[in-house]
């Protein structure tokens, strides 16, 4: 088994760890939980295990040429980015919030790549980038546009689209850190910094809020999304963006509403149609054709 194929394989594991948190997300909020909260949790969990890491190794430090950069960072992929999600998973379901973030995600990673970091872009990824767009599309409409009467879901993809943009600069930009600084460290550093920015957030939710309900889902959720999403699954995205182009690699999140259906699927009782099925047909062939291009 080549290297390529191995990086590969690891994306697969973090697309099936990521496509499930939005589920995960849903039954929490279900059960009383609020978004922002559930974030904070998340990345509290996950910072606590990121700190002792780096308590035992003690790396070096931030070089402070790049402070800026860990910073904003931080706040594009930490700090406001899983607010928004959360929320777009409140308004919209798991389902269509999966299906923009991990649709537009690509897309703008594919544009970023080629205006930022010169990566060049075959006609035969480009058409696999569409073939997947379609093909995503359909896994999680069925077909139908009926979702566009409301209100709530309008305004949880608006979160969506802007979770897609936040990922893409995420990605691209996190791609120079991850070359200098060891994967494991960059992510424990993103995560402590991002926690932290998001204290004020979870501060006016609790602040704002009539009265406050921790589930068990919520802790469950808070484990899930802070050991399994955020410590492996940060890492695993990682190592594998070193060795494949920000493109190629983003190009996997096409997987990830499939994932979603799926286990919305088992969990929530949510039927899929045979144009979903179609469409993970679809996602699959796009995402081959953008990998062999």
């Amino acid at each position: 088994m080549n290297q390529t194929t191995k990086l590969y394989l690891v994306l697969a594991l973090t697309i099936l760890i990521w496509g499930n948190s939005f589920v995960v997300v849903e039954v929490a909020i279900e059960d009383g939980a609020t978004p922002t909260l559930i974030a904070m949790a998340r990345f509290i969990t996950a910072s606590s295990i990121f700190g002792v890491y780096l308590f035992i190794r003690k790396p070096r430090g931030i070089d402070r040429s790049d402070v800026r950069m860990f910073l904003s960072l931080a706040f594009i992929g930490i700090g406001i980015y899983y607010v928004f999600q959360y929320y777009g998973v409140q308004f919209a379901g798991p389902a269509i919030s999966s299906i923009l973030v991990t649709l537009l995600c690509p897309i703008m990673i594919f544009l970023m790549s080629y205006l930022r970091l010169g990566e060049k872009v075959s006609p035969s990824q480009t058409a696999g980038l569409g073939v997947a767009a379609a093909g995503s599309l359909f896994v999680i409409t069925n077909g139908s546009i009926a979702f566009i009467s409301s209100w709530e879901q309008l305004l949880g993809g608006a979160f969506g689209v802007t979770c897609a943009i936040l990922w893409a600069i995420y990605t691209v930009q996190g791609k120079k850190v991850v070359k200098k600084y060891d994967p494991l460290v960059a992510t424990a550093y993103l995560s402590l910094i991002g926690t932290i920015m998001m204290i004020p957030f979870a501060a006016t939710e609790a602040a704002m809020a009539d009265e406050l309900h921790f589930p068990l889902t919520f802790f469950i959720a808070a484990l899930y999304l802070g050991v399994l999403c955020t410590v492996i699954g940060y890492v695993l995205w990682f190592r594998a963006l070193i060795g494949l182009t920000a493109s190629s690699t983003g190009s996997t999140l096409y997987f990830e509403p499939i994932v979603t259906v799926f286990f919305a699927w088992l969990l929530l009782g949510q039927t899929i149609g045979w144009i979903t099925a179609l469409g993970g047909v679809l996602v699959m062939l796009g995402v081959i054709m953008v990998s062999r291009g």
